[in-house]
């Protein structure tokens, strides 16, 4: 079963915490990456691509939920969904602040768990 993870990779704090939580898991084979901004512009290749993957988890900086509807706008309606403003950290425009990204790291393998788990 491969995990679809697609990071919001917003231009905040939260939003680059999501792309640095996901390069850190995806291993091109089990865990992999899909691409937040081909999905809604409807590049088949990427949508092609993204739906391979038996599950997935839509990562979002805040509650905006750019990951969400990404996945959403594909008609992808089936998924795991973290918000890091969720997790107690605030969204700013400092994207170099990574205060609190183990909390993402945490419950990113909290939810990769539950779904290698069959939970």
């Amino acid at each position: 079963m491969s995990i679809g993870i697609l990071p919001c990779q917003g231009s905040s704090n939260t939003g680059v915490m999501t792309s640095e939580v996901t390069l850190d898991k995806v291993d091109g084979n089990k865990y992999k990456t899909v691409c937040a901004l081909g999905l809604p512009l409807g590049i088949e290749g990427i949508i092609k691509n993204g739906k391979k993957n038996e599950k997935f988890i839509a990562l979002n900086g805040c509650p905006i939920k750019c990951a969400s509807k990404a996945l959403k706008s594909v008609e992808i309606e089936n998924y795991e969904e973290i918000n890091v403003t969720e997790l107690g950290i605030q969204k700013t425009g400092n994207m170099k602040d990574v205060t609190g990204i183990e909390k993402v790291r945490a419950k990113l393998d909290e939810v990769l768990a539950r779904i290698d788990e069959g939970k």
